[in-house]
């Protein structure tokens, strides 16, 4: 097979040659690539097939279908894009190609719209003719929500379909618990990249258009938790004393948001670590996102976070110890326009007893101590 890199930027990290892998700057390759023993295996099969966006997201076949590219394979369409990502800026390309990262990277270079607004809104176009001319990051784009990335004049944003944002926003506003912020996007952006009618059949549905700033940047890298449990399995590492050792404080505060939301989607994928692209060093946990699978009327939703095999609700019991969040700004709301009476409900329901059990602890706390003040008294 043809020579074949990864790069960070411009700087060649990983090379690939008959099968072979052969490390040119470890401290800078992608984390779930980072041991000595690396392979082709764990790069086409593993690294490559995470940048690929997933064939049951909402509109991804029309884009397919747009390419005239299989459906059984996106991977070769994320391959004409060079597997750019804006999550981070690893790049793949053979020796041959003379691309530079100016030339590729998707936080400068303009977008086709038409691509955009299949992605959002579904329309039909046919992009296969411009294919070797346009930037899109639509098809290393995560999840499974319809969703697209607009470039605005203050800068990138992700707009997607999903009005659970909007009052998962405002909550976690409140308990002032670092998060990604929602607001609804505006008709003047949307009318940019698409028709009315295609707008409007969103609302007509019952949902909304929302809108993120994009937290990711040319300087910072966003690192997914499966991609770190990788990294730890290599290293005999345990992933979550680690993540105690790094932002225990955000890491128990996710696990206190996920049990107020009901959110039954925090998974390996969608939340994790910043990078230094400077130095591959990892950070502090991104703040929280995707929130469009929360407000869950399900009782006892096992957390996916947890080392445990363990509910939200216990999970978020066991933060309490360590997390400090005043629940009173949730509990002095009104209800949220986008949630229904239940849902508010249930939130109100677990604010109150998330609140009422750190009561009880303060009082033992406070027990605890008078007691072991008597007791050094009578020792005197």
């Amino acid at each position: 097979m043809n020579k074949t890199y990864i790069m960070l930027k411009d700087v060649p990290v990983l090379e690939i040659e008959d099968y072979r892998c052969k490390i040119l700057n470890y401290e800078l390759l992608p984390i779930s690539l980072r041991y000595p023993d690396v392979n082709y295996d764990d790069v086409m099969h593993g690294w490559t097939e995470k940048r690929t966006m997933n064939i049951g997201r909402t509109n991804a076949k029309k884009l397919l279908a747009g390419f005239r590219i299989s459906q059984s394979n996106p991977y070769m369409i994320a391959r004409l894009f060079h597997f750019a990502s804006l999550s981070d800026c690893y790049w793949m390309k053979d020796a041959e190609e003379t691309f530079t990262w100016e030339q590729v990277s998707l936080f400068e270079n303009p977008w086709e719209k038409a691509v955009t607004s299949t992605a959002l809104l579904g329309t039909n176009q046919t992009f296969h003719t411009l294919v070797q001319k346009i930037h899109t990051p639509e098809f290393t784009a995560q999840g499974m929500a319809a969703k697209a990335w607009i470039r605005e004049a203050d800068g990138l944003y992700l707009y997607k379909v999903g009005k659970k944002e909007l009052p998962a926003s405002g909550i976690l506003d409140s308990l002032h618990i670092p998060h990604v912020s929602y607001i609804e996007a505006e008709n003047s952006s949307l009318e940019k990249i698409a028709d009315r009618n295609h707008i409007e059949k969103i609302y007509k549905s019952g949902e909304k258009i929302v809108k993120c700033r994009i937290i990711s940047s040319e300087e910072t890298a966003l690192v997914p938790w499966e991609d770190f449990q990788v990294y730890c399995s290599y290293h005999d590492k345990n992933e979550y004393d680690r993540v105690k050792e790094m932002d225990a404080a955000n890491y128990y505060k996710m696990q206190i948001a996920d049990y107020i939301l009901g959110n039954e989607d925090r998974h390996g994928a969608n939340f994790g670590f910043y990078m230094d692209n400077r130095s591959g060093k990892l950070q502090g946990l991104y703040p929280l996102m995707d929130h469009d699978h929360a407000f869950s009327e399900d009782e006892d939703i096992p957390s996916q976070t947890s080392e445990q095999d363990e509910t939200l609700q216990q999970a978020a019991y066991k933060a309490m110890n360590h997390a400090e969040v005043s629940f009173d700004n949730v509990l002095a709301m009104k209800k949220p326009e986008d949630l229904g009476d239940t849902q508010w409900k249930a939130v109100l329901g677990r604010c109150r007893e998330l609140h009422q059990r750190m009561g009880m602890e303060e009082q033992l706390d406070e027990a605890m101590t008078s007691t072991t003040q008597e007791i050094d008294t009578l020792s005197m």
